[in-house]
């Protein structure tokens, strides 16, 4: 299956998910699984995104991170044809605005950047449990921060509907799979 057909197909399905109760339910066993991994243990400086409904609800686990006093950063793009972002210092009194891909993100100009990272939770539609491949939304973020970051480790957060046995999908030379895989189970 193409990638763009599979992004289709799980947006889909995920947005059903979401209004499912046990949608819920998955988000907090994920939350408590991975707070019980030692990475996110042992990196004091962790970047992650405000989640969309679709996704792993970060909330509560951006709360969690700050009350184990760590340092947490928003991905922000860089508006430009690079396809960048920068992890911007996120704190509860960080000013958010919503992005062009409706996520939101610290919009204080003078906030702290950091790409130097501990830890990246990171996004995802679909990840392959074999290979730790994931599928993204399509622009590369990720994919780009990570292969000119190789030093930061990372963690993606998969429900039910995100997990697959192996990437039905095609896998590029560009497509860069997580560390580790935290889900429900």
């Amino acid at each position: 299956m193409k990638k763009e057909e599979l992004r289709e197909e799980q947006k889909q399905i995920l947005t059903e998910f979401a209004t499912n109760p046990k949608k819920k339910e998955e988000d907090q066993r994920i939350f408590k699984n991975l707070s019980q991994v030692d990475l996110i243990h042992q990196a004091q400086t962790i970047g992650i995104t405000a989640s969309l409904p679709i996704e792993i609800d970060t909330s509560k686990i951006i709360a969690h991170l700050w009350d184990l006093g760590k340092d947490v950063y928003l991905a922000k793009v860089v508006p430009g044809p690079e396809h960048k972002m920068n992890f911007v210092h996120y704190t509860y009194r960080s000013p958010l605005k919503k992005s062009a891909f409706g996520v939101e993100e610290v919009s204080d100009p003078d906030a702290e950047i950091n790409n130097e990272l501990d830890l990246i939770l990171v996004p995802g539609l679909a990840f392959a449990e074999d290979s730790k491949q994931r599928l993204g939304f399509g622009g590369g973020y990720y994919d780009r921060f990570i292969a000119s970051h190789s030093e930061v480790r990372t963690i993606a957060l998969a429900n039910s509907k995100m997990l697959f046995k192996t990437a039905t999908w095609p896998i590029e030379d560009h497509d860069l799979p997580v560390e580790k895989i935290i889900t429900a189970d």
